[in-house]
């Protein structure tokens, strides 16, 4: 039996050939309010599980945001001001929502209320909105902006106090992210890398020797939802893979004091993607200051590294050291490692 009506599968399909397509962004795709309510119980569940993982990252790495003002640009829904709003719940006190449609932001600032009628809910067009000092937000948008157009919203970030980047993880969009938002904002001297990165110089993924390399994760899909009769049914007839939940993502913070991880003055690395694994040992690739890395970790060598790089789950924030292409001994990172 179907979970969803054969018209609902019609447009969960349209709107998920848009967001492929790469042309979404060229006119309001949201036909009306059900539209927006069927995306918010599919498609945006999932980025919600995306944004989860870059929240807890950043909470393991031991960043919390550094204004109590929320601007979650290009809402949709609004799953990341919800997300974000979840994750710490008493870090802000007001939140601005803008999207380019007039649909999608009435439904988020009422989803928002609903959820948190004690914070200061506001909704206005991107022209209007002011990102001055505070916690910008940006899921999903990329595919949509031409170049002239991204360099546009980035100019209306230049005063906000931090930048949180999710965005879905091909190969395009992941490089994108790197060379057109990340570098330039860092090589202002501005801003300072957060996550996932170690350190604050260019991104080493983007030197010729690592073109078919891309900075990208996975993140972890509730248990529950492989048992849920309208996920499998969502599955099967839109076409999405719910087993796997890949994202890239990048996060920001301005000023001279800015707060980002030190970890790569501490010799700190990050893993990309997940371990590969082979008889009686890993391979993983290792993003850090000094460059990209495809170690191997024996588990004779590291046994706790090996089980914690297989399993998955936790922060793949690593001080590696290495005798040739080998790992001989790792060290956490984390907040447990601060001094």
């Amino acid at each position: 039996m179907s979970y969803w009506t054969k018209g609902e599968i019609k447009t969960l399909n349209r709107l998920r050939d848009g967001f492929l397509a790469g042309n979404a962004g060229a006119a309001d795709y949201w036909s009306g309010e059900e539209d927006l309510g069927l995306y918010e119980k599919t498609f945006a569940q999932r980025i919600g599980w995306k944004w989860d993982a870059v929240l807890s990252e950043l909470s393991l790495r031991g960043w919390s945001p550094p204004s109590t003002k929320l601007v979650d640009w290009a809402c949709g829904s609004g799953i990341a001001g919800l997300r974000t709003l979840e994750h710490w719940p008493e870090a802000f006190g007001a939140i601005t929502v803008t999207d380019r449609s007039y649909r999608a932001r009435n439904f988020a600032v009422s989803r928002l209320r609903e959820k948190r009628g004690d914070l200061a809910v506001e909704g206005g067009n991107p022209e209007q909105v002011d990102c001055g000092g505070a916690v910008v937000l940006v899921s999903h948008l990329l595919t949509e902006l031409s170049e002239r157009e991204l360099r546009g919203v980035l100019e209306r970030f230049h005063g906000a106090a931090a930048l949180i980047w999710v965005e879905s993880a091909t190969r395009e969009n992941a490089r994108r992210l790197m060379a057109t938002v990340r570098d330039p904002l860092v090589a202002t001297g501005d801003w300072k890398a957060v996550a996932p990165c170690t350190h604050s110089g260019s991104c080493p993924l983007l030197q010729g020797e690592n073109e078919r390399h891309w900075c990208h994760h996975f993140a972890r899909v509730p248990s529950e939802v492989h048992q849920d009769e309208a996920w499998r049914d969502f599955s099967e007839r839109v076409g999405v893979d719910l087993r796997v939940l890949p994202y890239t993502f990048v996060v920001l913070e301005r000023g001279t004091k800015a707060r980002a991880a030190s970890d790569g003055e501490n010799g700190f690395s990050r893993v990309i993607g997940t371990a590969r694994e082979f008889k009686g040992f890993l391979k993983v690739l290792s993003c850090a200051k000094e460059g990209v890395n495809d170690w191997t970790l024996q588990k004779r060598d590291v046994p706790a590294t090996f089980k914690a790089l297989r399993k998955g789950g936790e922060l793949p924030l690593f001080r590696f050291e290495t005798q040739g292409d080998r790992v001989v001994k790792a060290d956490r990172g984390g907040v447990q490692n601060e001094p």
